[in-house]
């Protein structure tokens, strides 16, 4: 089928755009083109991890709206040329978790997650409960957020069992806790508290719904939210980062009864404490992998189409794929305000 550009990992922290061979796909596959890609902060963490066997010829990335190139012997629900998102964490849609309702627990996956998608090209794997097709009506800026960080962000909230007016904390600012801050508020939450020093994402969590946001750089996030709530806590607090203070921040600002969840990459950390003492009982601790599947997908396209979630403020900056390590960098680095770079063949 010819060949294409990929940005493919050649050594721990770094990578390179490649010209390598169009995959074909096999049973219950579909081959897409990618026509809008970004970065996440997982792909860092990817980058960051030693080499490990096969990853010489995967490609990076996890997020990505596309056209159904060709298709796979088996796949029954697409056509070629339709445009379609798909999760980030594949599924089987057969195995006992999956038949149960829980995807992200699926057995019969050959992989976690479908990879490779900072590529002209790129195959999921059990397509046809994997995929969704892109209404007419959304452009893929819209919806390619549904593929991961919006899935994981509002299904932080729901795993917290979220209630209309509960309060919530999301310590960190970044796209993905940007989600669960714009969550909380889409799901009907009462007060929304965020975590966050960068300035810029200060700004987007209030514009995202975030009543209070502390500096963490001027005051104990504890303290504060603490105060903010006479001294109960938050029924949800979201750890949206992966790290053992802010992880052991949003255990402490929990109410009891409460619930953290934390979908944190806590990188390479052996082991992640518990803060304990008088905050530390009658709490639910719970984490999380990105919800996956087509109905997951459907569901969150609707929000955006007919219930007022705009995520697409997200957006700052706009690249090339040919100019994938520049953008890496500002990522990386933070530069410039970025939060998503929209990728482009």
């Amino acid at each position: 089928m010819g060949t294409m550009k990929a940005a493919i990992k050649t050594a721990q922290n770094d990578f390179e755009l490649m010209e390598v061979p169009i995959p074909e796909p096999g049973p219950g596959e579909a081959l897409v083109r990618m026509t809008l890609g970004t970065i996440c902060g997982t792909d860092v963490h990817l980058l960051e991890f030693p080499m490990f066997p096969g990853m010489e010829t995967q490609s990076l990335g996890h997020e990505s709206t596309g056209v159904v190139a060709k298709l796979g012997p088996g796949v029954s629900r697409f056509r070629e040329g339709e445009r379609v998102v798909m999760s980030c964490v594949s599924t089987c849609g057969t195995c006992a978790n999956c038949q149960r309702g829980d995807l992200s627990a699926c057995t019969g996956r050959t992989a976690m997650g479908i990879t490779g998608m900072q590529a002209e090209y790129f195959i999921v794997p059990y397509a046809d409960v994997n995929l969704a097709r892109i209404p007419d009506d959304l452009k893929d800026e819209q919806v390619l957020f549904v593929s991961d960080i919006m899935s994981t962000g509002f299904g932080a909230l729901e795993r917290g069992g979220i209630k209309a007016g509960d309060s919530v904390a999301v310590f960190a600012q970044g796209p993905v806790g940007l989600c669960a801050t714009a969550g909380a508020r889409a799901f009907g939450a009462g007060m929304v508290i965020g975590v966050e020093s960068v300035p810029e994402r200060v700004a987007m969590a209030k514009r995202m719904g975030a009543n209070f946001v502390i500096n963490p750089k001027e005051t104990d996030p504890y303290v504060e939210i603490m105060r903010l709530t006479d001294n109960v806590g938050v029924d949800i607090a979201v750890e949206a980062v992966g790290t053992e203070p802010t992880f052991q921040a949003a255990v402490m600002a929990t109410k009891l009864g409460g619930t953290t969840v934390s979908f944190g990459t806590y990188g390479l950390l052996p082991l992640l404490g518990l803060p304990l003492g008088p905050t530390f009982f009658h709490k639910k601790i719970a984490f999380l992998l990105c919800p996956p599947g087509t109905d997951r997908l459907v569901r969150l396209m609707d929000m955006v189409r007919y219930g007022n979630v705009d995520l697409t403020p997200l957006w700052t900056h706009r690249m090339k794929l040919a100019e994938i390590k520049r953008a890496y960098e500002m990522f990386r680095n933070r530069e410039d305000g970025v939060l998503k770079i929209a990728l482009t063949p």
